[in-house]
């Protein structure tokens, strides 16, 4: 009896056994580099028709088979680009198998098993691509744009976001253009990395993060040239690139001009306010006319040693010329004198911004690695502006601004990675000196100042998962300072707290707290006075400090193989909020930037992207947002609803394309104005043509670009504005490109920073 019991005991238990094995691995190639969605699937011996188990490798090219019975398999490994490896195992035990890949551009025509194309962690969502998708793209960049909330903008021959949200591209961790992304070919991308929470480094600069990881480039020449020929604007680029060895060297070039149009924009609008014991009403009908152009240039020297180091030079130069001519009819009363005036507005800007950065890595043992980065430019601006007014309270102003800035951005970090997280700290330091000189019809004598501003911020990041948990905790510290006599030295600790947890493979939830600071532009901070109309000012402001904003949210993610859907919700607050504000000067009224007693922004967004063909795609965004604003502790606050709106839809049929894209306007809140958002609105068709790619867009054919802008309950002036541009009515272009590629593979340079001043230095003419 005891013997029978002993036998079933040790049966039930070898049953157990059996059924709990696990086969478990890493995918590489023969570069050692990890190849993740890589599509795993296990067969029976005696049956290689139906899957036992399948799955796709993580981010680290790992993958893991669970619940297996004992026995004879075939372990079938595949991946786009690479040689399909079918291996036999014997199972008996729990059995860790690695895998390592050969290249094969033959193996993409063969029909691979579809596995999965996403894996969501804490902070971003890691992409690879279908054949199908692959083979339609013209280029890297056209097959990134198939991604979730990603399309090519055709305003700015760009990729963007159809929420509008801004974007950083970075190819292999290093910022990157357009024309950057478009000299890789498709099949050379192996995957794309799209943060919705930025990396820390990264927290300001942009909303969106986008890096490629592509494949070993190829040594020798590539090149793309574009044009665009149309009413509203028209743009030309070109770009070379040149591979050999372990060196790369690039060369670009671009502009853009914005058509000088017959057609005017128009504006109407009214001015209520109050100076002394004086009422002032201010009605105008205004006419304008933009134009200008933009050019840059630049030149790239990499060299990279695959597992060593990194080097990177880059000098590059932006000019740009801007012109405005407005004219006016107004309805000018000052208590009982009323009077018919007319005015104009002459304004010519020209800047010329040369840059150098120069990029450093180095990988240490053990999973170290550091990286340097230093980034210098020089701002050098132009404006010139004539304003007239006629009546008795006429003026004639003559506006010359001269001012030259000068910037410097330097990081340090280092990094580790452990097993299951991976842990960075760093420090960047950005430090800017402007000198400012103004002369107009306020002075007699030309006024000079100098304003010097820093930004120090110290970080440490650590991120990872643990089974169906993700987390990311960062700790930042920013030291601004504004170094004049009425300047302010702030500390803030800006924290970042990220816990998520993947319901399954293709749902999943997190709640996020994150806080960040804006200093103040310069010219903000300036003493520059400019005439905007009689007893009317636009100026700086030296009592601004920088904002803190601190935001909270929670968001629900679902990714099907043709359908995704990203749900937020968040909460914003932000102390010292920078907005623009009207107070009163001696017998004057002074339009300058503020900081806000409360700015309080809380909603949702839904987010969603539908192909239920190959040859069709279906996005679009819907927001409702409420903000709370009170400009100071005197006025009340006033509250405010958003319903902001984009749809866009993508076909195709054999080598015709046709793209349509809509931004619905609405109004939002913007420090004391209810603003109204600019439309966008065109349709784009295309052609194909072996390389050679055509397309005929049409701007605004269905509505007008039309908005309204007012001041809020609480403002001393009340000013009301309707817009309508004019010159985006029907507006035509026509645009060619082409890219060409040939050569030897060779692993490109894989930067992890990058920083660069994005305030230019002009004065805004509000």
């Amino acid at each position: 009896m005891k013997t029978t019991i002993t036998l079933i005991a040790l049966l039930c238990s070898n049953i157990c056994f059996c059924q709990n094995l696990v086969l478990k691995g890493k995918i590489e190639d023969k570069n050692k580099e990890s190849i993740p969605f890589a599509n795993i699937a296990l067969y029976q011996a005696n049956d290689t028709i139906s899957i036992v188990k399948g799955t796709a490798s993580d981010l680290a090219g790992k993958y893991l088979l669970q619940d297996i019975d004992s026995g004879n398999y075939i372990l079938k490994v595949s991946y786009i680009g690479y040689k399909t490896v079918s291996l036999p195992v014997h199972i008996n035990k729990d059995l860790t198998q690695n895998i390592i890949l050969e290249s094969d551009s033959q193996s993409l025509t063969e029909v691979v098993v579809e596995g999965k194309r996403s894996i969501r962690s804490i902070d971003k969502t890691s992409y690879t691509f279908t054949i199908t998708q692959i083979d339609k793209a013209k280029d890297g960049r056209d097959l990134i744009a198939t991604l979730p909330n990603l399309h090519i903008d055709k305003t700015t021959n760009s990729l963007s976001t159809i929420n509008g949200k801004s974007i950083m591209i970075l190819i292999n961790g290093i910022k990157a253009t357009d024309n950057d992304l478009k000299l890789i070919p498709a099949d050379k991308i192996k995957n794309a990395e799209i943060y919705d929470v930025p990396p820390m480094r990264y927290i300001n600069d942009a909303e969106n993060v986008v890096n490629i990881n592509t494949k070993p480039l190829d040594t020798g020449w590539s090149g793309n040239l574009y044009g665009t020929l149309g009413q509203m604007f028209s743009n030309a680029s070109f770009a070379l690139s040149y591979v050999k060895g372990d060196n790369k060297f690039t060369i670009n070039y671009g502009t853009h001009i914005n058509m000088k149009r017959n057609i005017k924009d128009l504006e109407t609008g009214h001015y209520n306010y109050q100076i002394n014991n004086d009422n002032y009403t201010y009605d105008y009908f205004r006419e304008s006319q933009t134009w200008g152009h933009q050019h840059n240039i630049g030149f790239t020297y990499s060299i990279s040693k695959e597992k060593n180091y990194d080097f990177q030079i880059k000098a590059f130069t932006n000019t740009s010329n801007g012109k405005l001519n407005a004219n006016k009819t107004i309805a000018f009363a000052q208590n009982e004198l009323q009077e018919k005036r007319t005015g104009n507005l002459n304004d010519y800007t020209k800047s010329l911004v040369p840059t150098v950065d120069i990029y450093f890595s180095k990988t240490l043992p053990k999973n170290n690695s550091i990286l340097f980065n230093l980034v210098g430019s020089y701002f050098d601006n132009e404006q010139n502006t004539h304003s007239a007014e006629s009546g008795s309270t006429g003026f004639d102003d003559m506006m010359l601004i001269n001012n030259q800035k000068k910037t410097l951005i330097g990081e340090f970090a280092y990094k580790h990675r452990f097993a299951k997280a991976n842990l960075s700290v760093g420090y960047r330091a950005h430090l800017n000196y402007l000198t400012n000189e103004l002369s107009n019809s306020l002075s007699e004598n030309l006024q000079k100042e100098n304003i010097n501003t820093q930004k120090h911020y110290a970080y440490g990041e650590i991120s990872g998962k643990f089974k169906p948990f993700m987390y990311r905790v960062s700790l930042g510290v920013n030291y601004d300072t504004q170094s004049e006599e009425n300047g302010f030295h702030n500390f803030t600790f800006t924290p970042m707290l990220m816990a998520g947890y993947n319901i399954n493979e293709s749902n999943s939830i997190r709640l996020t707290y994150h806080s960040s600071t804006q200093m103040p532009d310069m010219l903000q901070m300036s003493d520059a006075r400019i005439l905007i109309m009689n007893n009317f000012y636009q100026t700086g402001n030296h009592d601004l400090e920088n904002s803190h904003l601190q935001s909270w949210g929670l968001s629900y993610d679902l990714y099907l193989k043709k359908f995704s859907l990203s749900a937020n919700l968040f909460y914003d607050y932000t102390s010292n909020s920078l907005f623009d504000s009207y107070q009163y000067g001696d017998n004057c009224v002074l339009y300058q930037t503020a900081n806000a007693e409360k700015d309080i922004r809380r909603g949702g967004e839904f987010n969603i992207n539908y192909t239920p063909w190959d040859f069709l795609r279906i996005g679009g965004s819907i927001g409702v947002s409420q903000q709370v604003f009170q400009p100071s502790k005197e006025v009340s606050s006033f509250s405010y609803w958003s319903y902001p709106v984009s749809v866009y839809l993508s076909t195709s049929y054999k080598n015709f394309s046709l793209d349509i894209l809509q931004k619905f306007g609405g109004t939002f809140l913007s420090g004391l104005y209810k603003t109204g958002i600019e439309k966008v609105s065109y349709i784009n068709l295309g052609y194909t043509y072996k390389k050679v790619n055509f397309g005929l867009q049409c701007f605004f054919p269905f509505i007008k670009d039309k908005y309204s802008n007012e001041t809020i309950p609480g403002s001393i002036v009340y000013h009301k504005t309707d817009f309508h541009s004019k010159r985006k009515d029907h507006a035509l272009a026509l645009s060619i490109s082409w890219n060409f590629s040939s050569g030897k593979k060779k692993a490109s340079i894989r930067k992890k920073m990058d920083n660069y001043d994005s305030d230019s230095g002009l004065f805004k003419i509000k």
